[in-house]
């Protein structure tokens, strides 16, 4: 392959062939349901903490939309680069057997 056709394929010029970071966040843009995320902790009033006000007072509320996939870009960037899973605030994020994922949570129990 010609180095613009990797670009075009969405791959780095690395040696182990991964597709780049945008090309995945690319897709995570045009497919996961962030609005329905966002219906769902509306729903359940799932605030989120962001941090304290001029007066010390907690400020809380559901994120909007942009705020969610800001988390969501944060943590999949996380995982890309370290190749590892994380999980915080109903996201986790990871990069298992060459894929890149984004889960959100409502419940979830193991024994």
């Amino acid at each position: 392959m010609t180095e613009q056709q990797l670009i075009d394929e969405g791959y780095k010029a690395f040696k182990d062939g991964k597709k780049s970071f945008d090309f995945y966040v690319k897709d995570f843009g045009e497919n996961f349901k962030f609005d329905k995320v966002h219906k769902a902790m509306t729903a359940l009033n799932w605030c989120w903490s962001f941090g304290k006000d001029e007066s010390g007072q907690e400020r809380k509320g559901v994120p909007d939309i942009n705020t969610l996939k800001n988390r969501a870009y944060r943590l999949l960037k996380e995982a890309y680069d370290e190749n590892k899973q994380i999980s915080t605030a109903g996201f986790t994020a990871g990069w298992d057997n060459g894929e890149l994922f984004l889960v959100f949570n409502l419940e979830e129990w193991s024994v």
